[in-house]
């Protein structure tokens, strides 16, 4: 089961990436001419219907739909933000707080008890 969740996530991030570059309208723009090749041939050589389909002036209504639509009619472009100023100084933030003097305070051996030297002499091997 794990596997099959992977595969679809996988199929996924493929269909999302597919979207987000625009290739459904590509996708749809192919069944229009394929469409129109199949209703162009039947009224005449596959070469005049390859030409009526592919010259641009006799687009059928779901190229017109395409279109408008790939074009930004069919929904609003949204942006966020605006331009970014990166020479703004009246917005600048000092990220490192400024440095105070400071001093570590003095260690005294004598006065911490500790020595370097054992109390007490280390035992004698018998």
């Amino acid at each position: 089961m794990p596997g099959k969740l992977k595969a679809a996530g996988k199929w996924f991030m493929v269909l999302s990436l597919c979207a987000a570059v625009g290739l459904h309208w590509a996708a749809l723009q192919s069944v229009a001419w394929v469409g129109m090749l199949i209703n162009y041939s039947r009224a005449g050589s596959l070469t005049s219907a390859v030409e009526k389909t592919f010259d641009g002036t006799h687009p059928c209504p779901l190229c017109k739909a395409i279109n408008k639509a790939a074009q930004g009619g069919g929904k609003q472009n949204v942006q966020l933000g605006g331009k970014i100023d990166m020479d703004n100084p009246a917005r600048t933030a000092l990220l490192i707080p400024p440095l105070h003097a400071f001093s570590w305070p003095a260690f005294a051996p004598e006065r911490s008890g500790f020595s370097p030297e054992p109390i007490v002499p280390p035992p004698r091997a018998a």
